[in-house]
């Protein structure tokens, strides 16, 4: 039995012909019955049809007759693209189409389109989503003969910051400007007007809430208009961290500020900033201080929100001797994820509590709290389910054997299971964690039923259901002709690492010879990944034992071996095993070895 689809519902976009998918245009040219909407799709859209095949302009058809169409030429061995403007999924009525497919037997499709929204934002330049005010988009529509529910009244929905992109409610315009302002938004919030997007009458109109009616009015625009309310576009201009050089991901490793080793220490009473500066003392720190408490090096601010919203990337641990509550509000909106928000610590202001309250594992946050209730004659407060149980947590022995963490939502089942006294699965083959030389460790880690609670250590590309900590003792050493790009480079590493089962997340180092220390793509590839370059002296290399060196490139730089020599040495400074586990590979202009450090 054939169960592939004898019907598609397509996304034609907004209108623009080059707007429809190319699977979209790719199975109307394949149809057998093309159906579209042509009140709104323009027939441009669907004149990729091939020859033969029945199109047919629905718009004066009713659901019965639409659906018999389909029925007919599918029930004959046909295929159908039922062509509908911007995505099937949005005001596009596929349910109760569906519906009677289902009932008839019909199989089916959607395949997705552009919708008028996206489309009027591209046109106009702007986005939706907007740092540090709104990360939302609510698409809706006024009330007509299709009833709006009372819960979903712009005016409730529009309360809450985000963008709206509003449909279906061109002709009125007087009640969609009087929601707005019930929901509380100033005259000066900017909408966009995104008239007949994608048709040649196209109008993008930038207005703002005061000036709505009359933008209508003056476009006479009665139909085929959305409209585009964005609160964050007279919002202060604030990055987004995704591709700020402090915000690492599995891509890429964070380049730290030169804040970053040192402490901040916030201070809100004069008692408060006495104990601040005797925390300062113990370690390279800042001091802030409420603006009434600023002199000499001590920073003021005037709500201390705002200065840490500031502060909160730029180094690794906070320390605030403030109310508990004030600290949790002012850092709540800055939290990102457990494996990268910095320490928060929290002193009462006679020193008596030290409470680690964020990142207490892998942020250091547990041994901080430890160290400044020492320093100041105060009790530590930790709160962690391994340490009040008296166990090692996984993601500090990771942290502390230099393995990166795959998955760090992982962690906490396997913490669970040592906080809980129970004992977890740890493949170790190369010993990175040290944990099997060690017997007197009270929490040592042997087999159990939950394959969650498992921990895999290793170099290699793996999947699992448990743990994944993959130790950084790969050194890569790389070669290359005088002015190759950055992307050259990082294109053969990657085939390398890729077609060798290695995990990117085990590289410590990329390594070379001296002659390349100013080879501008090689340095950029080491920023870009955030690893350390190692270049060593072409005597050094050349005195190395390695199984493919080249008397050609020793005629020509005086080395036999730059790739695998470098990435030996860059392991025999981690280690003195080593084991060269990919030998010399070309990639154009670029060569690449990898070497183990045991």
């Amino acid at each position: 039995m054939n169960n592939s689809p004898q019907v598609y519902f397509i996304g034609a976009g907004p209108g623009d012909p080059d707007l429809i998918t190319v699977r979209g245009r790719d199975l109307v040219s394949q149809a057998d019955l093309v159906l579209y909407a042509g009140s709104l799709v323009p027939a441009k859209v669907v004149g990729c049809a091939k020859p033969g095949a029945v199109v047919a302009d629905s718009a004066s058809m009713s659901l019965d007759e639409t659906h018999a169409r389909m029925l007919e030429t599918a029930r004959q061995g046909g295929l159908v693209a039922r062509v509908h403007t911007g995505d099937p999924s949005l005001f596009g009525s596929v349910r109760e189409q569906t519906a009677l497919l289902d009932r008839d037997g019909v199989t089916w499709a959607i395949i997705p389109g552009v919708t008028a929204a996206f489309a009027a934002a591209a046109r106009a330049g702007v986005s939706f989503t907007v740092p540090e005010t709104t990360q939302s988009l609510i698409i809706t529509r006024l009330h007509g003969r299709t009833p709006v529910p009372e819960s979903e009244r712009l005016s409730e929905l529009a309360r809450h910051g985000s963008s709206v992109a509003v449909y279906l409610s061109a002709d009125k315009a007087g009640e969609l400007a009087a929601e707005l302002r019930l929901a509380g938004l100033a005259e000066s919030t900017v909408i966009i007007i995104g008239h007949k997007v994608g048709h040649p009458e196209e109008e993008i109109i930038r207005t703002t809430l005061g000036g709505l009616e009359h933008s209508v009015q003056a476009g006479n625009i009665t139909r085929q208009a959305v409209f585009l309310i964005l609160p964050g576009e007279t919002a202060p201009q604030a990055q987004s961290r995704l591709y700020a050089a402090s915000f690492g991901h599995g891509f890429r490793l964070a380049e730290r500020p030169q804040t970053w080793p040192r402490l901040a220490v916030y201070a809100m009473t004069i008692q408060g900033l006495a104990l601040a500066r005797r925390i300062a003392g113990m370690a390279p720190a800042d001091l802030f201080a409420a603006n009434r408490l600023a002199e000499d090096e001590v920073r003021g601010f005037e709500r201390i929100a705002d200065q840490v919203r500031a502060n909160f990337p730029a180094y690794h641990a906070h320390v605030f001797v403030a109310a508990t509550g004030i600290v949790v509000r002012s850092i709540a909106p800055l939290l990102q994820s457990k494996s990268t928000d910095p320490a928060v610590v929290v002193c009462d202001q006679n020193g008596e509590h030290v409470v680690s309250l964020l990142s207490g594992h892998l942020g250091g946050a547990n041994d901080l709290a430890r160290r400044i209730a020492a320093h100041i004659e105060g009790r530590p407060v930790i709160t962690t389910a391994t340490d009040t149980a008296g166990k090692t947590a996984i993601d500090t022995l990771a942290q502390s054997r230099n393995c990166a963490i795959a998955d760090p939502s992982r962690i906490v089942n396997v913490n669970r299971v040592l906080a809980e006294g129970g004992r977890v699965t740890v493949h170790d083959p190369d010993n990175h964690l040290g944990l099997f030389d060690d017997a007197q460790r009270e929490d040592s880690f042997e087999l159990v039923d939950d394959p969650e609670a498992e921990v895999l250590v290793s170099w290699k590309i793996a999947t699992g259901p448990g743990l994944i900590l993959h130790p950084r003792r790969l050194c890569a050493g790389i070669g290359c002709r005088r002015g190759a790009s950055k992307e050259e480079i990082l294109r053969a590493l990657t085939q390398v690492m890729v077609e060798n089962g290695l995990a990117p997340a085990s590289l410590a180092t990329l390594a070379s010879v001296d002659l390349k220390a100013d080879e501008e793509g090689l340095l950029e590839a080491g920023r870009e990944l955030g690893l350390p370059l190692e270049f060593f002296a072409g005597s050094v290399l050349d005195e190395t034992q390695v199984p493919n060196p080249s008397e050609r490139v020793r005629a020509k730089i005086g080395v036999g071996s730059v790739c695998e020599a470098a990435s030996v040495q860059a392991a025999l400074k981690m280690s003195p095993r080593t084991r060269l586990i990919v030998p010399k590979t070309v990639s154009g202009n670029v060569t690449v070895a990898v070497c183990l450090a045991v």
